[in-house]
């Protein structure tokens, strides 16, 4: 025999035993992954509920399990009553060795977060919300800084709030960290987080109890989601306490106790997107001018508020506003009429309710259009009904109930196709209900009360769905 002939040979073994050898991997690798998913449903008070993960399947074919490469790489199982404990969760699921997603939503997980024991290196996304977890805002940090790769941690409608001891170092990759509608109170919990998770970009708080007034947020540079809102957080917001989140495009501080002045440095996040104040105890003149650096705007919330002061010509410079809410405060003066300037406004919903605002309804309303809500009630506005108006072809509801408006109800409104709730009681509104309105199709709610309205009903009203 041949060198050359003994050379091939052992390439041609060799290559047989390594091709045997990384089936076998293969194969223990995938066996793995079954003994941990059948001891998991096995520890389940009733295992039925996964009734087929047993060993007559392949793992790729068990319920909630998606594959990669022959391993497991992501479990998502939401809205089974599993009643698993954390502890059984953490030593069987969180020990595959591929597992990139893990999802229990709404599956009765229980126990304490603060027992993990193993976490894939792999694992990048959890999401154990709406489930019976307890534990602190530490072990939460702890919990993502085991899972060395974990990017986002979702743990919200659980009871994460318990106390702990502020101390003790954690770091951690994550970037979401999702931890609204909890039990968290203590204010310096939120200090904790900002000083250690400087990587996160989405950070939700919301719906909780924290209390106490808004923590200094260092550490914010990567920060582009923050929602703050539904607490009991009060006081004033001091200048520079989100100067240094640049990179924000969420900011949510709504339903809380603020008082004082709007934050003093917000023109300095120059890429939000949605800025909510509403429902606080904010007061003074709004600085809409201060929003016109923010180009990229597109939702504006100030509503139940102190807020005073004329409607800034400011607000006409805001061209990527699509909802601005001005509702219940004490604005006042005339409704500008540069507030449409522009005819490519993408201005979608405009609420300006329970104001004073006088005046007359400016036609440049017609501008917008692209406006779906329009609410002008509980205001002191007079004048007649734009006849423009009729020209806003995407305008479902159009709501300007008790103001000082007189005239005829414009026939143009007829050209409404769209229009769903058609609200002008408690005016001085004359002359006939437009015939046309029965081409509204849509048309759900119309109550036109309390008005000096003359002639006959139509009969179309009557078979109306809700009608005054």
């Amino acid at each position: 025999m041949t060198k050359g002939v003994q050379y091939t040979m052992v390439t041609l073994t060799l290559c047989w035993f390594l091709s045997h050898l990384l089936f076998f991997f293969v194969l223990s690798a995938m066996a793995g992954d079954v003994d941990l998913l059948i001891s998991f449903k096995n520890s389940l008070p009733n295992p039925n509920l996964l009734s087929n993960w047993n060993r007559m399947h392949g793992v790729c074919q068990f319920q909630g399990i998606t594959c990669k490469g022959n391993h497991v790489s992501s479990l998502t199982i939401q809205g089974l009553p599993l009643e698993a404990d954390f502890n059984s969760v953490s030593a069987h699921i969180l020990s595959l060795g591929n597992l990139e997603t893990l999802s229990l939503s709404s599956t009765n997980i229980r126990g304490s977060i603060s027992s993990l024991a193993n976490c894939t290196m792999q694992l990048k996304k959890l999401d154990l919300s709406s489930n019976d977890l307890r534990g602190s805002v530490y072990d939460t940090a702890s919990l993502a800084a085991s899972c060395h790769s974990l990017q986002s941690l979702n743990l919200s409608n659980n009871y994460i709030g318990e106390t702990f001891n502020h101390s003790s170092p954690v770091f951690s990759l994550l970037k979401v960290l999702d931890l609204s509608n909890n039990k968290i109170t203590n204010n310096e919990d939120i200090q904790w987080l900002f000083s250690k998770l400087w990587l996160l970009t989405h950070l939700d708080l919301s719906n909780n109890t924290i209390k106490g007034t808004i923590p200094q947020i260092t550490n914010c540079t990567s920060l582009q989601y923050l929602d703050l809102s539904s607490n009991q957080l009060i006081g004033t917001i001091p200048a520079d306490t989100f100067s240094s989140c640049l990179n924000l495009t969420y900011l949510n501080i709504s339903s809380n106790h603020f008082t004082g002045m709007a934050p003093p440095d917000i023109e300095a996040c120059t890429n939000l997107v949605t800025l909510s104040l509403s429902k606080n105890n904010f007061s003074g003149e709004f600085p809409m001018w201060s929003l016109v650096a923010i180009s990229r705007l597109q939702i504006v919330e100030l509503a139940f508020n102190n807020f005073n002061g004329n409607l800034s010509k400011s607000i006409s410079k805001l061209t990527s506003l699509e909802l601005l809410d001005l509702s219940a405060n004490k604005f006042s003066g005339p409704l500008l009429r540069p507030l449409c300037t522009y005819a490519i406004s993408r201005l979608k919903v405009l609420y300006l309710q329970d104001n004073y605002f006088t005046g007359n309804i400016p036609n440049s309303l017609c501008n917008c259009t692209n406006l779906v809500s329009l609410d002008l009630s509980l205001n002191l506005l007079s004048g007649s009904i734009p006849n423009s108006l009729g020209s806003l072809s995407n305008l479902k509801d159009l709501i300007m109930w008790q103001n000082n408006l007189h005239g005829e109800i414009p026939a143009e409104l007829s050209s409404l196709k769209s229009l769903e709730n058609l609200l002008l009681d408690y005016n001085n509104l004359t002359g006939a209900i437009p015939n046309g309105l029965v081409n509204c199709t849509s048309l759900n709610w119309i109550s036109l009360t309390s008005n000096q309205l003359t002639g006959s009903i139509p009969i179309w009203i009557a078979r109306g769905p809700n009608t005054n």
